[in-house]
């Protein structure tokens, strides 16, 4: 999400600012959803309860309204983005138990993994622009580029622009912490919901997505406010939000530390080492931002029509060396080659990645809810907070088209 106004303001010459702001809000959200994580666990961990299968599935058809929101002034768009994800993760294995779209071909039963999509709707097309540079072109880019890392002028990041936006970065951590506790979610889910709420707060709603500061701090706050939030369902109830959730409980269950809510009256010195933990990790990745960020940026110096080359190369070995499969590779430069080309027709690729992300939210805890009351689609539909969630996902649809008509 940080991209989707990170890279615009980049493109104004304003990069090291949008750095500035994406880290600053990042250790920001880190640290005040840690401070939650310490005062409200069991809360918290309360309200993660409450969401189940019906409302799980409720909430991945809100992220995908929510979509429709911030791809431009063609929600239309937006949403074909986002059904093409959609497909795209239908394909391989089924919850129930059959395969879908891969047409006997053995080598894609498995499906596609998220960090080939992403790296094939993300990276991949940039990389191709970069190679399709002329000499001329490639020389200018590399001079705006080194320009655009400067702290000069009006690119610089002042502390009073960090007091301006402490509402911003609340909010963001606030959706993150809470969307954090719910387990399943993770960070997309909390990225959503936090740049589509603070551009309904935004007196500048109609520049989301050019490159105004509050849209890249938003999401950054929420990503990593996730991280502590995920930690509550998991320390507090023994439920794991995610993979790396899952292995930490594993490790505490071998160190003879069983997560549940007598962990917090047992496991006093555990819990407090992970607290000053959560804590030390931000402000080490402040400080390895701010001084880093001028030497990160040296990769600028080199030429376009080289470097693309090169970083293509690594991201067919990255995509290989995921699961030792040569078929990852061809994934990435094919859907990377529909990304391109996507880019061209004014398609954003963002919502492309998000309808891959919720997918597989939206049809497991579907499937759940379906099993639990036995097929009876209008038990799942009657749920309170299900019903809310889904009115939520209509009113952003129809806001999102309002705005189309308006600009």
């Amino acid at each position: 999400m940080t991209v989707l106004d990170g890279f615009p303001r980049a493109q104004k010459g304003n990069a090291y600012r949008a750095l500035m702001i994406s880290i600053t809000s990042g250790v920001f959200g880190g640290i005040v959803s840690s401070m939650i994580f310490i005062v409200a666990a069991t809360a918290l961990a309360w309200v993660g309860l409450q969401f189940g299968p019906s409302e799980m599935f409720a909430l991945g058809l809100l992220g995908l309204a929510i979509i429709g929101s911030f791809v431009g002034k063609d929600p239309t768009k937006g949403f074909i983005a986002a059904a093409l994800g959609l497909l795209f993760s239908t394909v391989g294995e089924s919850p129930f138990g059959a395969t879908r779209f891969i047409f006997d071909q053995s080598y894609i039963a498995d499906g596609i993994p998220l960090i080939v999509m992403i790296i094939a709707m993300l990276a991949a097309p940039e990389i191709f622009r970069l190679m399709g540079l002329t000499s001329a072109e490639d020389e200018a880019a590399s001079r705006i580029s080194l320009d655009m890392l400067s702290s000069k002028g009006g690119s610089r990041f002042h502390i009073r622009d960090f007091f301006r936006m402490i509402p911003t970065m609340v909010r963001g951590s606030i959706i993150g912490t809470a969307i954090g506790a719910i387990p399943g979610p993770g960070p997309a889910v909390g990225t959503v919901i936090a740049y589509n709420e603070e551009k309904r707060w935004s007196k500048n709603a109609e520049k989301f997505g050019t490159g105004i500061d509050e849209a890249i701090s938003a999401p950054e706050s929420a990503n990593n406010a996730v991280v502590a939030g995920a930690m509550v369902p998991a320390l507090a109830l023994g439920i794991p939000g995610s993979g790396a959730i899952a292995v930490l409980i594993g490790v505490l269950i071998t160190k003879g530390m069983v997560p549940g809510p007598t962990l917090f009256t047992e496991g006093g010195p555990l819990i407090l080492a992970i607290f000053i933990g959560l804590i030390a990790c931000n402000l080490f990745l402040l400080f390895c931002g701010i001084f880093g960020i001028k030497y990160f940026a040296k990769i600028c110096e080199v030429p376009g029509r080289i470097l693309g080359p090169f970083v293509l190369l690594l991201l067919v070995i990255g995509a290989y060396a995921f699961d030792n499969n040569i078929a990852h590779a061809a994934m990435v430069v094919v859907l990377g080659g529909l990304a391109f080309w996507l880019d061209k027709f004014n398609f954003s690729t963002i919502p492309v990645i998000l309808g891959f992300i919720m997918g597989p939210i939206i049809e497991q805890n579907l499937n759940r809810a379906l099993v639990i009351s036995q097929g009876d689609v209008m038990v799942v539909l009657s749920r309170p907070l299900t019903l809310f969630i889904l009115f939520l996902a209509v009113v952003t649809a129809a806001a999102a088209y309002r705005r189309a008509m308006k600009y």
